[in-house]
């Protein structure tokens, strides 16, 4: 009997050590679960003849295992899924298919998921789009009274709008940070460009500091070469902050 009891309370004992310690990966916390919207802009391949909207089944195959169908409800010709219960801080691999023939791609798709902004956007048979995100400070210019966030606008100037300049909008999420999103750029393109404050406030990037060329007016424009893939710029005004 003592026998029995003895194995019974060993087994309880190594029960409770291994559910101790079960880990979510990445630390996740207890609601270790996320949802991650999912969208594939069709239009090219649609001019391509790979996809035939309402006569072919567009499909999202996640590790190899998980196979939705994916669909276009705006006739935009985006289509989307959002798939719930992906465990945060997981990294996935991904495929799209027309008809069960998966696309051609020189890599793998992934997406790893974050505790919030969830969301994938891509191009059916392109591998990562390029795009270019541009995010600057201007807490310390604010700080300093140099930019009245309620009265002025920030603007990126450059060879990418023919210097004729594009409004970057305040971040819903983080305070003094000031974003925009251009998409008309392709690998390969060397861009130069300057954030202005209104239509006269312009900046003097400092070349100690971020990569800049000789602007032609005894000034420094900023200066960056386009890679393959999301490509997102952090730059504070003037390269002054409080640091």
């Amino acid at each position: 009997m003592r026998e029995i009891f003895v194995k019974y309370f060993v087994l309880l004992a190594c029960l409770f050590i291994f559910f101790s310690c079960s880990k979510t990966p990445s630390d996740a916390p207890i609601d270790s679960y996320r949802d991650v919207e999912i969208n594939v802009d069709m239009n090219k391949a649609i001019a391509d003849g790979l996809f035939e909207v309402n006569v072919d089944t567009l499909t999202l195959l996640i590790d190899s295992v998980d196979e939705y169908v994916m669909n276009d409800e705006n006739g935009d010709q985006i289509f989307s899924i959002t798939i719930s219960n992906l465990i945060f801080g997981k990294t996935y691999e991904y495929q799209y298919s027309v008809n069960n023939n998966f696309e051609i791609l020189e890599g793998n798709r992934t997406f790893t998921v974050y505790d919030v902004g969830n969301s994938v956007s891509d191009y059916y048979e392109e591998l990562n789009p390029t795009i270019l995100i541009f995010l600057v400070n201007m807490s310390y210019q604010i700080q300093l009274g140099n930019f009245d966030s309620d009265t002025q606008l920030l603007n990126i100037v450059g060879d990418l709008n023919d210097w004729a300049g594009e409004q970057l909008e305040p971040s819903e999420d983080n305070e003094g940070i000031y974003i925009i999103t251009i998409t008309d750029v392709e690998v390969g393109q060397e861009i130069e460009f300057k954030f202005r404050i209104d239509e006269e406030g312009w900046e003097t990037p400092n070349p100690n500091i971020s990569n800049c060329v000789d602007d032609g007016f005894g000034g420094n424009n900023r200066y960056y070469l386009v890679e393959q893939g999301e490509n997102s710029l952090e730059y504070w005004f003037n390269d002054e902050n409080e640091n």
